[in-house]
């Protein structure tokens, strides 16, 4: 891996996320209208990691503050060929220092079920399971664990 850094990406970047997204993620895509409106909302942050100049993982965020009391981690995701090299792990560090603010006091997230690997990362990253939520997710079908970060 060369250098790896993180930048902020916005609406001009819309279709190269919606194709990393599905290189990343099989099945149970965002809808582009929902990309749309998420990218220009001023509460939702979308970070990704780079190694020079390729995407090779992403976090995206909404922050609640001021409503509620958290950060809600909306999508990780990290380039199939770039697992198991701990960048989720960076990627959670860094969403931990961006939601160290006043009036937040939580990172949320969820995974499904079947994904163990992103289950360790939470956990590994002192994350506490709070809800098992079945039918949480689509295409297909599954329970949810819902974790939390107490800040």
């Amino acid at each position: 891996m060369g250098e790896k850094s993180i930048r902020i990406l916005g609406p001009e970047s819309e279709e190269d996320l919606i194709a990393f997204e599905h290189r990343c993620f099989l099945t149970d895509h965002w809808k582009k209208e929902d990309w749309r409106e998420l990218l220009s909302d001023p509460r939702a942050v979308y970070y990704a990691m780079f190694d020079g100049e390729r995407l090779v993982g992403n976090v995206f965020i909404y922050d609640w503050q001021g409503e509620n009391d958290y950060i809600k981690i909306m999508s990780l995701a990290v380039h199939p060929d770039s697992r198991g090299r701990g960048l989720a792990r960076e990627l959670l560090r860094h969403v931990r220092t961006a939601a160290e603010k006043p009036g937040i006091r939580r990172v949320c997230a969820e995974t499904r079920a079947s994904n163990a690997a992103m289950q360790r990362v939470f956990d590994a990253c002192g994350y506490r399971l709070s809800k098992i939520e079945e039918g949480l997710f689509d295409d297909p079908p599954e329970s949810g664990y819902k974790y939390v970060l107490t800040l």
